[in-house]
């Protein structure tokens, strides 16, 4: 008999080492708690990935150790180990933060199976918990680009809508300008119309923001861009914060819009300048990277190949991360709005022209640890030569057909159009359109093309047309940017493009350039 005790006490402890050997070398983190949430068992691994030796962990509660009595989401956690025990069936999987003894916090997803006595009362629970913070940090980034898709689709939207209406704004100012005889009327009308400008400026950034935006391609010198940014900011910034710049490479040109980026390299700086009131570093830095495949930074999708880095940071007060997270959103702002940009479209539009030029844009911030932006712009090579703009000329009266879906374009099109000379017809309808072109076209010295109308976009139109007359002379106006469909139209054989809203000025250098051409 104690020959048989002594062999199942011996195959009892070789079952239990096994057990433990098991327990301790598994990757997982593994521990046990008792009904009053303190750790009883914490396996070799959750005391690697913690940072707490056994000493220190066991006896403590679970919350105010490796849980945090709140959530980043705003999650009440302290009850949470009460909860495993009373609704043992709603936590057979979990996923909850936890925090590291440094603070650092993680995302695990733990399976729970509650421990019973005799009586079929919980005394604990075993809790089993992979890592899943990357998995975690790749989700809210991929809701976070489907988010800001969504926004950009909204944006664009709003933004044709509103052009169209400023288009006509403008244009009836135009008229009264044009007709109205007193002083005081014109002085009115011209207000307006600058007014009207300025709400054509924001559905401009927001156009950016939407990746509708006009990119005028050219070759740009980011250095110089740049040079220029900080000779502005010498001028503009606080004796307090001392500014620092600095390249590593000796050319740095890239295709795109000088202007844009120009404004974006502001935007960011005086956003650093807002957050330094009390003073601080900023630093411009420009480098040359080069990426042997393709790579995403958030939303954005970076071909391999060659890419001009340019870094800013400030020493700031820095942002959370939650607000990290909205930052590139239109009209989002943490400033009241009686300073600065107080609607909240700088970063917006910055993200946007990231976009528009295949760049990159994102953003490292901590309260009290002060912001670092990282931008990514593709590479190209030096210009052979620079060539010179071309001097301005008036137009000549011209016979031309007016197509576009709003009639309130059409109006003040007829009028302001004759009051300079032009003989203007007008459509509606793009069906309608094509039936006068085809008996008016001998006639017509122009047709200017709105881009979207009902069952034919102006890019179509324009195509039939030419089936009539090959030699046809079109524009196209667009509440667009000049976006893909626009670039298909005139690499179709229309002949120019103006955005919408535009005054007469800018139609008639358009037409200008036709007939100078």
């Amino acid at each position: 008999m104690s020959q048989d005790l002594t062999e199942l006490y011996n195959q009892l402890k070789a079952s239990e080492e096994r057990y433990r050997e098991l327990v301790e070398n598994a990757n997982s983190i593994i521990l046990r708690w008792n009904q009053e949430g303190i750790i009883t068992f914490f396996n070799e691994y959750a005391q690697k990935f913690f940072g707490f030796s056994a000493e220190e962990i066991i006896g403590q509660h679970v919350v105010g150790t490796i849980v945090p009595e709140d959530e980043s989401t705003g999650r009440d956690l302290r009850p949470l180990m009460e909860d495993i025990c009373r609704h043992p069936e709603n936590y057979a999987l979990n996923v909850n933060e936890n925090i590291k003894k440094n603070g650092e916090r993680c995302w695990i997803s733990w399976t729970n199976k509650v421990l019973l006595d005799d009586r079929g009362k919980p005394v604990g629970a075993l809790s089993i918990g992979s890592d899943i913070t990357k998995q975690r940090q790749l989700e809210i980034e991929l809701q976070q680009a489907q988010k800001m898709q969504a926004i950009g689709q909204l944006a664009g939207g709003i933004s044709h809508d509103f052009n169209n209406l400023i288009h006509a704004i403008i244009g009836y100012a135009e008229i009264i300008d044009e007709i109205s005889q007193q002083t005081e009327v014109t002085e009115q009308a011209r207000l307006i119309v600058n007014t009207a400008t300025s709400a054509a400026n924001l559905t401009h950034q927001l156009m950016t923001f939407a990746r509708k935006g006009n990119v005028q391609l050219k070759h740009c010198n980011l250095l110089g861009l740049v040079e220029d940014t900080v000779t502005i900011l010498r001028h503009t910034f606080p004796r307090n914060i001392r500014l620092i710049h600095q390249t590593r490479t000796e050319h740095a040109w890239f295709q795109g819009d000088a202007t844009q980026i120009k404004n974006a390299l502001l935007n960011l700086a005086l956003n650093a300048r807002d957050a330094m009131p009390d003073g601080g570093v900023f630093r411009m830095d420009v480098d040359e990277i080069t990426t042997e495949a393709e790579s995403s930074i958030g939303e954005f999708r970076m071909p391999a190949g060659r890419y001009l880095r340019l870094r800013i940071e400030d020493t700031g007060q820095g942002m959370t991360e939650e607000v990290t997270q909205h930052i590139f959103e239109p009209f989002f702002t943490t400033k009241e709005m009686t300073r600065g940009a107080g609607l909240g479209m700088g970063l917006a539009t910055t993200y946007g022209t990231m976009h528009l030029h295949k760049g990159a844009i994102s953003c490292i911030s901590a309260p009290g640890k002060g912001t670092l932006f990282e931008l990514l712009l593709p590479a190209c090579s030096a210009p052979d030569s620079i060539k010179p703009v071309p001097p301005e000329h008036k137009c000549a009266p011209v016979s031309m057909l007016v197509v576009d879906d709003e009639d309130m374009v059409l109006m003040y099109s007829r009028q302001l159009f004759s009051l300079h000379g032009h003989q203007v017809a007008t459509s509606n309808h793009p069906l309608k359109a094509l039936e006068y072109f085809r008996e008016h076209w001998r006639s017509l010295d122009l047709v200017i093309l709105d881009m979207l109308m009902p069952d034919m976009d102006g890019h179509a139109l324009f195509l039939e047309m030419k089936k009539i007359h090959p030699e046809v002379k079109a524009i196209i106006a667009s509440g667009y940017s000049n976006n893909q469909r626009v670039s298909a139209a005139l690499d179709s054989g229309i002949r120019g493009y103006v955005q919408k809203p535009f005054t007469y000025e800018v139609l008639e250098a358009e037409l200008a350039k036709l007939q100078n051409g």
